[in-house]
């Protein structure tokens, strides 16, 4: 056993055990392992058994009420202390989607934006049209990717390296997906002003869409700094 895993799993649990917030009567027998043939006839503790019983008591204590704020900062990651084999290859699965998903919505806003700049030019009402059906595709493949990410972040501990950083990716993803849509809502806005021989409203509304991207175009580059997934 990894001597620095036991002495965080006894660290954790003499903190847990010996503060007087902890609340509820403790079952010692789940304290004690069986699933490691090693320690089945021995009676030692386990690593595993010690986180289970510290993300056990965490849990319940921060659903206590006063401490929604913790509550808040912990939702939507797995409740295991530490990941277990079948998380992190879940995690391993999800993550790769997720970055592909949404750097093919990111990509198509971008070149949404590009063509919008030439709908007052475009005969067609279709192809006009079609351009916020772009804009609209890219809005879902960053919903899309959000919800994978989602995913990954429950199959995540909030205590590691993955968790911290599907936490950080996904409050760069949420701004990103929010500017995404409205750049759809304005570029409908702005095709229908067109067509309607109002040059001075579609202006405006292309330059709602403009601002949009660029505060995407802002936002993008902190995700590069949490992966290189992201260049």
């Amino acid at each position: 056993m990894n001597f620095f895993v036991l002495k965080y799993c006894l660290l954790i649990g003499a903190i847990l055990t010996s503060t007087a917030v902890v609340a509820g009567p403790l079952n010692p027998q789940k304290i004690f392992s069986n699933s490691s043939s090693s320690l089945e006839d021995s009676g030692q503790i386990s690593a595993d058994s010690l986180y289970q019983f510290g993300s056990s008591v965490f849990y319940k204590e921060i659903a206590k009420p006063g401490n929604e704020y913790l509550n808040n900062s912990v939702a939507g990651y797995s409740q295991n202390l530490i990941q277990t084999n079948d998380e992190e290859q879940q995690y391993s699965d999800l993550w790769p989607q997720g970055v592909a998903v949404f750097k093919a919505g990111y990509q198509d806003t971008t070149d949404a934006y590009f063509q919008l700049a030439a709908v007052p030019d475009m005969q067609s009402t279709t192809q006009q049209n079609e351009v916020c059906d772009k804009f609209q595709l890219a809005s879902e493949e960053i919903q899309e990717s959000e919800s994978i990410f989602t995913s990954a972040k429950g199959s995540s501990s909030l205590s590691s390296a993955n968790g911290f950083t599907i936490g950080m990716v996904l409050a760069r993803v949420d701004p990103i997906r929010q500017q995404s849509e409205n750049a759809q809502q304005s570029c409908m806005k702005a095709v229908l002003a067109d067509q309607n021989g109002d040059s001075k409203g579609f202006l405006t509304n292309f330059q709602d869409v403009e601002t949009d991207v660029k505060e995407m175009n802002r936002i993008y580059p902190e995700l590069k700094v949490l992966s290189n997934d992201f260049d």
